[in-house]
């Protein structure tokens, strides 16, 4: 009998290592589906992990609600969250979706209360102080915003929305040779994005440096902007 019951106890003990793997699979299988945008395909392999995991992984819950919230399901993503939540109130990456949720149904108070809930549990994650300072700025608190900004910046310094959205704060604030220098940084990490060559030549037109505001638009018709494309017709001749 002790055979038997020796047998029986590590086929259980194979059977829930594999079904742990099958997770696993599952999950990197969704991450991949996710990064090409095929959000049916990520949620499909995601149910997998889930069932297959009885609820009880959360990475897998989570990532269901980030996928569910970028295919526009909010209401699935929120359920998401709550249950993640509930199996472990110090969960970040739960608190950090949820922020992202509050973010786009415009809740920008309830996001910075929770993206200062993954700071709280997660101090050196550059992307929440980054996203609470959008939200900051959204309800035009922008000390704070560029407080944050700030924060993300030391944390990553390669992050150059955070170099981007400060350089574009300061500049609103009077800060004009601090918001050039964070918005040529952006450019230099970030040189396909189009929206950083229109805001440089903003600023510099605003301060009377027309040859350089024209050379960035050039850079922005060049990537393909169609606004930059406007500007430099109208004031470029």
């Amino acid at each position: 009998m002790k055979v038997v019951g020796m047998a029986m106890a590590l086929m259980f003990v194979s059977l829930v290592g594999r079904a742990q793997v099958n997770v696993h699979e599952y999950i990197i299988s969704a991450q991949k589906s996710d990064s090409m945008h095929n959000y049916n395909d990520a949620l499909r392999e995601l149910d997998k992990a889930i069932e297959l995991s009885k609820h009880t992984n959360d990475t897998a819950i989570v990532l269901h609600g980030k996928v569910s919230l970028e295919n526009n399901d909010i209401k699935t993503a929120g359920r998401d969250v709550d249950e993640a939540i509930r199996h472990n109130v110090k969960n970040a990456q739960a608190y950090f979706l949820r922020a992202m949720i509050k973010a786009k149904t415009e809740n920008y108070e309830g996001a910075i209360a929770d993206f200062s809930k993954v700071i709280k549990y997660d101090s050196i994650n550059a992307k929440a102080f980054y996203n609470r300072g959008l939200a900051h700025a959204y309800l035009d608190e922008i000390k704070q915003a560029v407080a944050d900004f700030s924060t993300a910046i030391r944390l990553d310094p390669n992050y150059a929305h955070a170099w981007f959205n400060r350089g574009y704060w300061r500049d609103l604030m009077g800060e004009t040779e601090g918001a050039l220098s964070d918005l040529l940084t952006a450019k230099k990490l970030d040189p396909s994005n189009k929206e950083i060559y229109l805001e440089l030549a903003v600023v510099y037109a605003r301060n009377k440096k027309m040859k350089e505001a024209c050379k960035e638009l050039d850079n922005a018709v060049e990537a393909g902007h169609q606004i930059s494309e406007e500007l430099k017709n109208e004031f470029c001749k």
